[in-house]
């Protein structure tokens, strides 16, 4: 016995679903990738910190 519906119309309706969940996640990972580069690149360019807290010199 099959998990699945046993007809064509619902086993269409979950395709449809599960198509439209899959592109919310490639979107959420799309999303998170494109922010762990601007994080990554934002640490690479980011000027050192003063010793003493300071951003001001002397």
């Amino acid at each position: 016995m099959s998990d699945l519906p046993p007809d064509l119309p619902r086993l269409r309706t979950l395709e449809h679903w599960l198509t439209l969940s899959l592109d919310r996640v490639r979107e959420r990972i799309s999303f998170l990738e494109q922010r762990q580069r601007e994080q990554a690149h934002g640490a690479a360019v980011r000027p050192p910190v003063c010793p003493t807290g300071s951003s001001r010199p002397g």
